[in-house]
């Protein structure tokens, strides 16, 4: 009772209280602006309380209270019968829960293996700065994991969360690397769970000019021009190389640094043959593309790349319940390696194991479905077309680049959705072109079409990298075992830099001709010399 009168909670509860009161109070008003106020209400009160749960689900009831003109019997209604029950009518968001649910069993199955160990101690070696060699596994797992952003965040932060505790880096750190190469990758790569809605996008796009193109041309042509993406994985090497950690990162890094380390050696799971981790990790990262193409592709072979392309295509429909496949095949391929390490007497029964990992990632999973709750009465409200409506009729040509990427980010970040921001910007941004370039040849406005559209693309991928709605940024925290708020915090300067750099150095200058090759020599000139000029700053800048 004493907890519940204490100081921070009754400023908490009358915080919550204001909001849901406000909300009823300015329902009857029926102004675009008010589709903001879900976020806004999520956003204070997850950086009052701390906590993402009680931020969502409030941001969530404001949104509710919304729809329903403030009734409130109406706005319980509407949290139960279209913000909640329709996740589990969904296959995609229902296997992601299987698929998060089932990784957890599955990674606790190789760490129990002792495979994970050895696995560890051949990568970093007996060098020095085992954190930096840490950090570069870590990255490189990211660009290994290419087809799926979400797969990627769970996959790589909860394999390698413990292998960094003993290596001296933050699971900030962790959740940062492996968000970043995430989305990123997945946006980037030409066969990946996200190539079928983006080139839907572009097909969207010029459908309503009323042009026939090839979706895959200029996609490959929006590569160069997709600057955020490319200036995220820059950023985050350049941190890991010069141990650059702006912002509240450093913090957590030093604290780190010295908390007392344990080696494969003193750790109390034994560590066996390095094969028992790789064999499993291999048949998850595989199967994923390998199930896709067998189902997606009318032959299996002749292959080729572009059938391979084609086939991810054709199976999009199929790839929630592709991913819960892959990962029962690996775990159970892991529980055949645990089975093996348990003759030795060093491990528990493999039944065991694999539900106290389904347990231990149980609990975070419900921040995942209050983030779909706020997701589902923030699309209802139509938040992102009223964003999106603002950037029409109120720029020039030469600005265009940027001002999609700045509508993007703002509209991702917003409303946690990198597809949702993809979808609303797209068809709006092609027009638009079209409409402000009718005098240009076919060849500047094809590269104007090709900035547009990387624009769009780095906008949608900068809120999956920092919104605290994001699924992504909900997963990579529960992954690496932080609090989404502190991997929200730690990770926000990175973003910010590299979508400042991404501003300045990128789409302003593409705007007015400059080519990408040089857009992109010049922002990752000024990323590898950014720790240098920062450190100086330090050295230079007094201190009290």
């Amino acid at each position: 009772m004493t907890g519940l009168r204490s100081p921070r909670n009754i400023v908490t509860l009358s915080v919550v209280v204001a909001l849901l009161l406000l909300s009823s109070g300015l329902a009857h008003l029926g102004k675009p602006w008010l589709s903001l106020v879900p976020s806004g209400a999520a956003l204070l009160v997850v950086f009052i309380t701390r906590s993402a749960l009680i931020g969502l689900l409030v941001g969530a009831t404001c949104g509710a209270l919304l729809v329903t003109n403030g009734a409130p019997l109406a706005a319980a209604e509407q949290l139960a019968l279209q913000q909640f029950w329709p996740i589990f009518s969904s296959s995609w968001k229902l296997s992601a829960i299987l698929f998060t649910l089932i990784l957890g069993g599955f990674v606790t199955l190789v760490e129990a293996g002792g495979g994970l160990q050895g696995l560890v101690k051949r990568l970093l070696g007996s060098g020095r700065a085992p954190h930096k060699r840490m950090q570069l596994t870590v990255f490189g797992f990211g660009l290994l994991v290419f087809f799926d952003g979400l797969a990627n965040t769970m996959l790589i932060g909860r394999l390698l969360r413990s292998a960094a505790d003993r290596c001296g880096v933050s699971r900030q750190k962790l959740a940062y690397l492996a968000d970043t190469t995430g989305s990123a990758v997945a946006c980037l790569a030409f066969i990946s769970t996200w190539i079928a809605f983006q080139l839907s996008m572009i097909h969207e796009g010029f459908a309503l000019v009323g042009r026939e193109v090839s979706a895959y041309t200029y996609f490959f042509k929006s590569l160069p021009f997709n600057y955020y993406c490319w200036f995220a994985l820059l950023l985050a090497l350049v941190s890991i190389l010069r141990e650059f950690n702006p912002g509240s990162m450093a913090k957590a890094e030093r604290l780190a640094r010295t908390m007392p380390r344990r080696d494969a050696q003193t750790s109390p799971i034994h560590a066996n043959h390095w094969g028992l981790a790789i064999v499993p990790i291999l048949v998850l990262t595989f199967s994923i593309p390998l199930l896709t193409y067998a189902i997606g592709a009318e032959s299996l072979l002749p292959f080729s790349l572009s059938k391979f392309a084609q086939a991810y295509g054709r199976a999009e429909t199929y790839v929630p319940q592709i991913l819960v496949a892959a990962s029962v095949l690996a775990t159970l391929v892991a529980a055949a390696a645990l089975m093996r390490a348990a003759k030795t007497g060093a491990c528990s029964s493999a039944g065991t194991v694999f539900l106290s990992g389904v347990r231990e990632i149980a609990k975070p999973t419900i921040v995942l479905i209050a983030a779909w709750m706020l997701g589902a009465v923030i699309s209802q409200l139509g938040t992102a077309d009223h964003l999106s409506a603002l950037l029409e009729g109120r720029i020039s040509a030469e600005f265009l680049p940027a001002m999609i990427f700045l509508f993007g980010a703002v509209i991702s970040f917003s409303t946690g959705t990198s597809w949702g921001t993809m979808g609303v910007l797209m068809p709006l941004a092609i027009p638009v072109i079209f409409a402000m370039t009718g005098e240009s040849s076919d060849a500047e406005r094809d590269r104007t079409v090709a900035a547009a559209i990387g624009a769009v693309f780095s906008g949608a991928v900068f809120g999956d990298h920092c919104s605290p709605f994001s699924d992504t940024t909900i997963v990579a925290s529960i992954a690496s075992g932080v609090e989404p708020l502190d991997h929200v915090r730690t990770q926000m300067p990175f973003a910010l830099i590299a979508a400042l750099i991404a501003l300045v150095l990128g789409f302003l200058p593409t705007g007015f001709g400059l080519p990408a090759w040089a857009a992109l020599a010049l922002g990752g000139a000024c990323l590898v010399l950014l720790p240098t000029v920062s450190r100086k700053c330090d050295q230079t800048c007094p201190r009290d």
